[in-house]
């Protein structure tokens, strides 16, 4: 069964390589920098869907790190377990234990973490990472490029 994508308008924010997922940032030293997951536009208050059917295994309504307020969701994909990450939400409406389904709302786009500095409208965003393990660490180990299972067509600045 194919993913579902987790807004219903999916676009990377300010259609920039930067907000995809690699090594498409730079230090202030001019050397490459991780980014791990997509920045996808969102308004503060945007609606965010589970992507699969799965069981919320994290919640934080703290919101205390750079990710702000965040979800995630453990699932199965052709027989390997993944795990969907949302950050900087500003509502949360799944509680870890929950068993959700593919499209449930689970909460909110917001303005937490290192989002809630960003002045203007535009660079409003979910931060959404696919991971192989439930921890993320620094870099890109552990993660994937969401597009490996959402697929690049999915959002309308593409690879």
């Amino acid at each position: 069964m194919p993913l579902r994508t987790p807004l219903t308008v999916m676009r990377i924010r300010r259609q920039s390589p930067s907000n995809t997922f690699g090594m498409v940032r730079k230090r202030k030293d001019g050397t490459d920098k991780p980014h791990q997951g997509w920045d996808l536009k969102a308004a503060a208050g945007t609606p965010v869907y589970a992507v699969a059917e799965g069981e919320i295994i994290a919640v934080d309504t703290a919101g205390a790190g750079d990710y702000g307020k965040t979800i995630t969701l453990r699932f199965l994909f052709d027989g390997q377990w993944y795990f969907a990450f949302y950050a900087h939400l500003s509502d949360i409406s799944v509680t870890t234990g929950d068993i959700v389904h593919a499209g449930k709302e689970i909460g909110t786009s917001g303005r937490t973490g290192n989002a809630a500095h960003l002045k203007a409208a535009a660079d409003e965003h979910l931060h959404f990472e696919i991971r192989t393990r439930w921890t993320g660490g620094k870099g890109l180990k552990g993660r994937i490029d969401p597009g490996q299972l959402l697929g690049y067509g999915v959002y309308s600045s593409g690879p």
